[in-house]
């Protein structure tokens, strides 16, 4: 019995640990991202009868894990659900299967990429991710469109 355990031991002491560090966005900074990806989508988030909101789930989590998702509603309806990749700082709408890609919300992506020491993933990820077969990048917002 007694080498069973020293062995049980020398296997939790030399068990290799794995590196998971947890990553954090302020949802004060969400929301500012979300209110940028609205304002580029010709929506003004602070007008009457448009607002932006958490969207969790019934069980009150996440739509989708590893992301932390705001809700732009106007006239009561959900126009846009903000996905924000925690990791990574990418935007995505999984209602529409569209990534943002915004030069405003680029920018916010290498300063979260920088900030954490991450790298950058692919778009067949992050549509995986979310639940989208694929997702249509989108880099130029409409009210920016012919300028």
């Amino acid at each position: 019995m007694l080498p069973f355990i020293a062995t049980l031991a020398g296997l939790l002491i030399t068990a290799p640990t794995l590196d998971r560090r947890l990553y954090s966005i302020p949802t004060s900074e969400e929301v500012r991202v979300a209110s940028m990806a609205a304002r580029d989508e010709g929506y003004d988030p602070y007008a009457v009868g448009t607002f932006l909101d958490e969207i969790r789930t019934p069980e009150g989590k996440e739509p989708h894990p590893g992301y932390e998702t705001i809700g732009l509603y106007s006239d009561g309806d959900l126009i846009h659900a903000y996905s924000i990749r925690i990791e990574t700082g990418d935007v995505v709408d999984a209602r529409t299967c569209q990534l943002f890609q915004y030069p405003n919300l680029l920018k916010f992506r290498r300063k979260i990429m920088t900030g954490f020491g991450t790298d950058p993933v692919s778009v067949t990820r992050i549509s995986y991710e979310v639940g989208c077969d694929k997702v249509d990048v989108v880099r130029v917002a409409p009210r920016m469109k012919g300028k």
